[in-house]
């Protein structure tokens, strides 16, 4: 029986074993058990607690990671490679099966076999184990390397395609004409607005200005009694008004309703600002968590963040044949444009400016100035998702976890930042809650028409 054993462990294994002594060879053949595998075969997958160490002898085994419904190869292993289901191997979360990319055959053993075996058998398969182990070790090493300069690469690729695509756009006269045609905020508004952004802006100061300009006490009253809130009874005092929204949700009512009135009042401008207000939101209660004191301006600038869209609506609308030449238009700078019109400070400028870069770009490549503010609008956008139903693959990108760091948020993921604080803050304020952030909670939002139909009936209240 020995001869044909032999024979067919040198065919079978005859780069694993060249060298080997043959004593050796017999005995792992002896112990082991040969397992063919046809292009395809899964040999096992990962987290099956099936610890069976298999080494290859002919073809070739990919490891690969399953993303969706693809699936990407990580690695492949050939003749004299180890391999197991262990996390110390498989780099956890690596990779999700090893898979025949061709017709295989491996000679498997369990785990609990090394302790029995005969020393030099034992030896020549932990010296295996441990040289795969160290190769792959060695191939991720330089693999994230290469990652990592590709990542480089890409994000100084995607910030200078930007730059260059905006830096004329202030030497466009239909951009610079547009700009300008757009209407300022109502003063009140504005005023409000530089306040809240001075993060030494106190509840006090904005009652202050709210006693000395009855125009706000006015727009506040008639926004807090129409359909947008629907109070059961008339509120006719401002004090009274503040009490029942709170301080911030004044704030965003004033702000919101002046950023209305520079926009026409149709369905694409009030999914825009609906969008707004949610992200205004979320943003003010994460702002809570990580920077209480700056919480009203983290949701101004939320509610600003999108203002360069309206813009790109108003000038499809002003230029309809040139509407598909303006939807090549950069919405982010066109908005930081416009606030500079509005003598809104720089950084707030920059950061509306760059609010997109955290896609393609990690923390350290933001001006610190407008870091943390880029880093809350980005945040402010995965919890909506989050709380809206996205998946965990749908919501991830390359480098949430470092810009979540950004804002010192002590949280997993944003899925449980979304879960265990943003919506049960939000839900605790029930109907001081705008109808269509109400809706939002409850998914039930329709693209802003439910809430575009109840703006209209404010309006029809409350008069332009």
């Amino acid at each position: 029986m020995r001869g044909p054993v032999k024979t067919a462990f040198h065919h079978e294994g005859l780069k694993t074993f060249a060298g080997v002594d043959e004593k050796i060879v017999i005995g792992l053949y002896n112990a082991g058990a040969l397992k063919n595998l046809s292009q395809g075969d899964v040999l096992f997958r990962q987290g099956e607690q099936d610890h069976t160490i298999h080494l290859v002898l002919k073809g070739s085994i990919r490891l690969v990671k399953r993303a969706g419904t693809s699936a990407r190869q990580t690695a492949v292993l050939g003749p004299g490679d180890v391999i197991c289901e262990s996390p110390f191997f498989s780099e956890t979360g690596a990779w999700s099966a090893a898979v025949a990319a061709e017709p295989s055959t491996v000679l498997s053993f369990p785990e609990n076999l090394l302790d029995s075996l005969d020393p030099p058998l034992g030896a020549f398969l932990t010296k295996k184990l441990a040289g795969t182990f160290q190769r792959r070790l060695q191939e991720s090493l330089t693999r994230q390397h290469n990652l990592a300069a590709s990542c480089d690469f890409m994000t100084r690729f995607a910030r200078r395609s930007i730059v260059e695509r905006t830096q004329d756009y202030t030497q466009s006269e239909m951009i610079v004409g547009m700009i300008k045609k757009v209407p300022q905020l109502p003063m009140y508004a504005s005023r409000l607005a530089q306040m809240l952004l001075d993060a030494n802006t106190s509840a006090k100061d904005v009652a202050a200005l709210a006693k000395n300009d009855p125009s706000l006490v006015s727009a506040v009253l008639k926004r807090v009694n129409s359909a947008y809130y629907n109070w059961q009874k008339k509120i006719s005092d401002f004090q009274h008004a503040v009490i029942l929204l709170g301080f911030n949700q004044v704030y965003q009512l004033v702000i919101a309703d002046g950023l209305r009135r520079t926009m026409p009042n149709t369905p694409p401008f009030r999914a825009l600002h609906n969008h707004s207000v949610v992200i205004s939101h979320v943003a003010y209660e994460i702002a809570q968590i990580t920077h209480r004191q700056q919480a009203s301006m983290m949701s101004t600038i939320a509610l600003l963040h999108d203002i360069g869209k309206s813009v790109l609506l108003l000038m499809k609308k002003q230029n309809a044949k040139l509407a598909v030449l303006i939807d090549m238009l950069d919405s982010a700078k066109l908005g930081s444009l416009l606030l500079e019109e509005w003598n809104i400070p720089e950084n707030v400028c920059r950061a509306v400016e760059m609010q997109d870069y955290p896609v393609f770009s990690p923390p350290d490549q933001i001006p610190g100035e407008a870091r943390s503010l880029v880093a809350m609008l980005y945040v402010s956008h995965l919890c909506a998702d989050a709380i809206q139903g996205a998946s965990k693959e749908d919501l991830w990108r390359p480098f949430s976890d470092e810009w979540l760091r950004v804002l010192n948020l002590r949280v997993k993921d944003v899925e449980s930042l979304a879960r265990d604080h943003v919506r049960p803050s939000l839900e605790k304020k029930g109907g001081a809650l705008p109808e269509h952030v109400r809706q939002f909670l409850a998914g039930t939002q329709e693209n802003g028409q439910n809430a575009g139909k109840e703006r209209d009936e404010t309006q029809s209240r409350s008069g332009p």
